[in-house]
């Protein structure tokens, strides 16, 4: 987490946090949460203690080769990843509000507009 404050800080000039205003188009980060981001796809609450399995498959479902992500950071990272794409389409859904800051995830699966 002190490793994500410090890369917000040395971006955030070029690169704003996510808020209500925000144009999607322009470039911005936003916050997303692998766990949220697995259950948002799934369409329901997962188990975090099956992760690895779960997560992996997800991303299959989403047409991704999962072959090479060696281990679970990787596999978050390709969870976020595909969070950006959804987000870029707009197919997310936002937690929040502009004091407390947003968390972005992608719409389930089967709600996503084509």
């Amino acid at each position: 987490m002190l490793n994500g404050f410090e890369l917000y800080r040395a971006i955030e000039q070029d690169y704003p946090l996510f808020n209500a205003n925000s144009i999607i188009s322009d470039p911005l980060c936003f916050e997303t949460f692998p766990q949220a981001v697995a259950c948002s796809l799934a369409g329901k609450i997962v188990s975090a203690r099956e992760k690895r399995t779960i997560r992996r498959k997800l991303l299959r479902n989403a047409g991704i080769d999962t072959s090479d992500l060696t281990n679970i950071d990787i596999v978050d990272a390709a969870l976020c990843a595909l969070t950006a794409h959804y987000f870029l389409n707009g197919n997310v859904k936002t937690y929040g509000d502009d004091v407390e800051g947003f968390i972005v995830v992608p719409l389930s699966m089967e709600r996503v507009v084509k």
